[in-house]
């Protein structure tokens, strides 16, 4: 997993020097032990230790690990946007199908890492800037960069969504208010532990926008 991730950052900022693929895959290293372990659960011995580098290295490339936290946050939004909400738009061209596509991905990971680590852990960009907000303005800015990317697919969604039903309402309300399912979703999945939250979420937003019909996950998924 550890390869796949580093193997999409590479893909994301193009990596084209030895250091810069070195640097990457200590962002991917720390991305997941945040996701996992919070920022204060984890030292940079660790981070430098999992990425099979010595601490040395790490501060080569990043000033303290708050700076190294804000490269995660860049890289847990990219990836995001891309794997999620962008190819999810690619993919599908019907709002509802965008919406279940969404869903389905997120739901994906949440279930996925429940049966390998028995486990849930939510989303990493609201983890992140929940835990460093306060104490990190920057990071809690380029958080809240990456939530208006989101919630502008959602309004998105809920406008082709009301030309679809010939509804005329402003589609921003509506909109803000599926970002703020998605947030709680992920949310109530990490707490519990349970991956069905995400369906549960997406099932009720479907519902808001008019499509209460569409499933999320195919019937081999459901199964």
């Amino acid at each position: 997993m550890q390869k796949a991730t580093t193997r999409l950052l590479m893909k994301l900022t193009v990596p084209a020097t030895k250091g810069e693929r070195t640097r990457a895959h200590i962002i991917a290293t720390a991305a997941g032990l945040f996701w996992r372990r919070s920022f204060h659960g984890v030292s940079v011995d660790q981070i430098a230790n999992a990425a099979n580098v010595n601490k040395a290295t790490v501060y080569r490339y990043f000033a303290d690990k708050h700076d190294l936290a804000f490269a995660v946050m860049r890289y847990n939004g990219a990836a995001s946007i891309e794997m999620v909400f962008d190819s999810s738009f690619v993919d599908h061209t019907a709002p509802e199908e965008r919406l279940a596509a969404i869903y389905r991905k997120a739901h994906c990971v949440h279930f996925e890492t429940s049966q390998r680590e028995g486990d849930v852990y939510g989303c990493p960009i609201v983890g992140l800037s929940l835990e460093l907000g306060q104490e990190f303005p920057a990071l809690r800015a380029e958080a809240q960069r990456i939530f208006s990317q989101i919630e502008a697919k959602m309004i998105e969604i809920v406008r082709d969504a009301n030309a679809v039903r010939g509804i005329s309402a402003n589609p921003a309300p509506l909109g803000r208010t599926l970002t703020q399912l998605l947030h709680g979703a992920f949310a109530s999945a990490r707490i519990s532990a349970d991956p069905q939250r995400m369906l549960d979420a997406g099932e009720a937003s479907l519902a808001l926008i008019g499509f209460p019909q569409t499933p999320i996950l195919s019937t081999e998924q459901a199964a």
